[in-house]
Order: structure tokens, then C-alpha cells, then sequence
């Protein structure tokens, strides 16, 4: 909850204890006092030996991350991304034509995503970048409160970096970063492929595809858990009533599959027919592995007895 100004956050710490902390924009004293941060890391960045984006971008050139083929290829994928919104947008199409395209996109985008990543990445690294972020965590430092709203919860940069894993620092910090960047926090559901998807009930609350019966499927329609795992069930019933017992794991294939620990207690998946590997035949059809066991079978030795002697013969 909150305004334009402040949004409280009700999070919990690493041992699941409730945390409420107050986050606000700002302020010119907090944007002045950051900007020494960002002067200082920028200085010392330069001292290590960091590059400006500008030579960072011809150094990825020189060293192939980033050449003139990854540039044609990001404008392709910007090109075709463009095209398939528009596209969904547009509409005038066959609802199953229209799900393809939605799905199409949603692979082109990540298509873009990792594209961009390593660029994106040794940007971060750039002089600017390493400042920046500087910035950023003094920002922080000095915008995040406690519950009531009138003490900083970080006494000064090093408090916050200490802090900084924090479950509720995390949130804390991301919900700046919104405030300051005008981050949507839907941004995944307001994409276009997903607001179309939403909109036919194509996936569920979480972006997860489903089919018209409420189940979760992969981009093919196979059914699948919560954990991606494909599923089947043993009879339609089970299957309507989403029935638990009903339920059974199978391979792409539709095959039902087990779970079996390996003799190094690695788990591993397994057709149910390759459970328990049947012995190998000899050439009159006979089980090997029976005549194995029965030649390695210990003799039984012969009990003996000692021959009573006659004590008058001694």
C-alpha cells in the first residue's frame, strides 16, 4: 500500500519474522548526497582500470561479444517482436492462428532477452555502470524507514550492504527502483502475447499455460505439474476431478514413468517396464543370471565327527 511518495512494505526477514518497512522517494539532500557516491565509485572505477561505455562498446566489438552479426540480430528480433504485437493487436485472425503467434512471441522475446543479456552485463561493469549503482545503494540507504515512517533503517551505506540479502531489503530495494524508474510491476502480464493469453483464459493467474479443463500444460499441450513434470491420469474421471491418486508421471511419450534411486543414490526416471531389469537368457532361453547365482553358491561342507577312542588302548 502506499502513494506517489512513500508505500509501505510488509515483508519477513531470513528466520520468517515479520518486517514493515516505509519506503519513500528522494528527496534533493538524498539525490545530492548519492551523487557523491556516484562521483567517488566513478573515480575509483576509473583508477581500476574500468572502461567508459563508449570504449566498452568498441572492446566488445574487438573481442566478437558484441559484433556487427548480434547487431543485425537484434534489430531482426526487435523487427519481428514489433510485427507480432501488432499483430495481436490487430486481431481479424483465427483465435488458434492468433495463440500461435502469442507463443511465437513469447520465444522470440526470449530469444531478445538472451541476446542482450551478456551486453547487458558488461555494461554493468563500464565506469558509468559501477557508478550507477552506487548511486542506487546510497539511495537506498537513506529512503527506507521503519514502520513508522520518521527513522531510516540503515544507519548509512554500510548498515544497508550488511542488510542487503534481506528478504525485506530486497523487496525494499525493488520497490525503489520502481518508484524511481517507473518500473511496472506487471510488466510480464501487460506484455501483449500475455494480455491475449489472459484474455482467452490460454493461461492461468501465474502466466502458466493451461488447457480449457484448468490444466497445466507445456507450449505443446501435454499435461504437466507444478514442477514441469508431464502427468497423466488413469481415467477421465480422475482426470475432470483432478484426482491425486488418479494422477501418474509419464515421459514425452505418454509412457508411464517411476522413480528410481541408482546405485550411486542419484534419482533418475525410468519407464515403468525397466523398473527391475529381468535377467539376460542364455541360448536355451535359461536365466544367466540364476545359473550365476547357483554355481557361486557356497558348498555346504560335511559335518565330521572324531572317532571315539577306547581309553583302555591307551
Amino acid at each position: 500500500m502506499g502513494n506517489d511518495t512513500q508505500r509501505t512494505l510488509t515483508s519477513e526477514d531470513h528466520e520468517g519474522n515479520e518486517v514493515v518497512v516505509v519506503v519513500k522517494k528522494p528527496t534533493a539532500q538524498d539525490y545530492n548526497k548519492s551523487q557523491i557516491s556516484y562521483n567517488t565509485s566513478f573515480r575509483e572505477a576509473l583508477d581500476s582500470g574500468a572502461l567508459l561505455r563508449q570504449k566498452l562498446n568498441d572492446y566488445m566489438k574487438e573481442q566478437g561479444i558484441w559484433d556487427d552479426k548480434k547487431e543485425e540480430q537484434y534489430d531482426r528480433l526487435v523487427s519481428e517482436i514489433g510485427g507480432m504485437e501488432d499483430g495481436l493487436k490487430g486481431g481479424g485472425i483465427k483465435l488458434s492462428a492468433a495463440k500461435e503467434i502469442a507463443l511465437k512471441l513469447k520465444q522470440k522475446r526470449l530469444e531478445f532477452r538472451n541476446l542482450i543479456s551478456e551486453k547487458n552485463a558488461m555494461d554493468t561493469n563500464s565506469a558509468e555502470g559501477q557508478a550507477d549503482n552506487s548511486r542506487f545503494v546510497a539511495l537506498v540507504s537513506r529512503c527506507v524507514f521503519d514502520s513508522s515512517g520518521n527513522n531510516r533503517k540503515f544507519a548509512d551505506i554500510q548498515a544497508y550492504e550488511a542488510q542487503a540479502d534481506q528478504p525485506w531489503a530486497v523487496e525494499a530495494a525493488g520497490e525503489l527502483a520502481n518508484m524511481l524508474y517507473n518500473i511496472d510491476p506487471d510488466y510480464d502480464k501487460n506484455l501483449e502475447e500475455n494480455k491475449f493469453l489472459q484474455e482467452f483464459n490460454f493461461v492461468d493467474e501465474e502466466l502458466r499455460l493451461i488447457n480449457d479443463e484448468g490444466h497445466l500444460t507445456d507450449v505443446e499441450g501435454r499435461l504437466i505439474n507444478d514442477e514441469g513434470r508431464f502427468i497423466a491420469y488413469r481415467t477421465e474421471k480422475g482426470k475432470d476431478d483432478k484426482n491425486p491418486d488418479e494422477l501418474y508421471f509419464v515421459n514425452r511419450d505418454g509412457e508411464e514413468v517411476v522413480k528410481v534411486i541408482k546405485s550411486n543414490g542419484e534419482e533418475d526416471w525410468v519407464r515403468l517396464s525397466l523398473k527391475e531389469r529381468q535377467p539376460f537368457l542364455d541360448e536355451d532361453d535359461n536365466p544367466i543370471g540364476a545359473k550365476i547365482e547357483e554355481k557361486t553358491k557356497p558348498k555346504t561342507r560335511r559335518k565330521t565327527t572324531a572317532k571315539k577312542t577306547d581309553a583302555k588302548s591307551t
